[in-house]
């Protein structure tokens, strides 16, 4: 079944990770495909570990690239002990604020919770994660009873073994590789 997202679920976008500099600007890692939207952004919200709730929501002065990470200026945060306060806080944003992705795209967590069906009909189970291997993805699924022995099935996210997604309906549809029950 599709799992729509709560109001206090949230997707998060970026880790903050240290300071830059004595001004108060943080170094961020960013957590998405899409890291020029930092610099569209006019403010952040920033979640404690673990919280559903906003640490607060702060007006973005500015944003640049630093070697890996992203290097942002909030407002308030002026000197580099109000910058350490916010070391390992979380950016999240709600589903409405994603990026919008091309046809076909997903993001994690619509994919979280859709039943893995194969093309004969068998439910195999729901996916719970997402490996991002570099080469393809992989579907982390807990098998139904009675599917398979093993504790999680892993099915690779490649065109002739993914064939269709459709989050409306609730379900992947799947060609299983020889073996991959075993």
């Amino acid at each position: 079944m599709w799992r729509s997202m709560k109001p206090s679920e949230w997707i998060v976008i970026g880790e903050i990770v240290g300071t830059q500099g004595n001004r108060g600007e943080i170094k961020v890692i960013p957590y998405t495909e899409f890291p020029d939207r930092f610099s569209k952004m006019e403010s952040v919200r920033l979640f404690e570990a673990k919280k559903d709730t906003p640490y607060g929501i702060f007006p973005l002065e500015g944003s640049r690239y630093h070697k890996d990470f992203l290097i942002l200026k909030l407002e308030g945060v002026d000197s580099i002990t109000d910058a350490l306060q916010l070391k390992r806080m979380l950016i999240k944003v709600n589903e409405d604020e994603l990026m919008p992705l091309p046809p076909g795209r997903y993001y994690i967590h619509q994919l979280i919770g859709l039943n893995c069906i194969t093309t004969t009909g068998q439910n195999l189970g729901v996916i719970t994660d997402v490996l991002q291997t570099g080469a393809n993805d992989v579907y982390v699924v807990r098998p139904n009873p009675g599917v398979t022995k093993l504790r999680e099935i892993l099915i690779p996210v490649i065109p002739h073994v993914v064939l269709e997604i459709n989050p409306v309906e609730g379900l992947v549809l799947v060609e299983l590789l020889d073996g991959l029950l075993d």
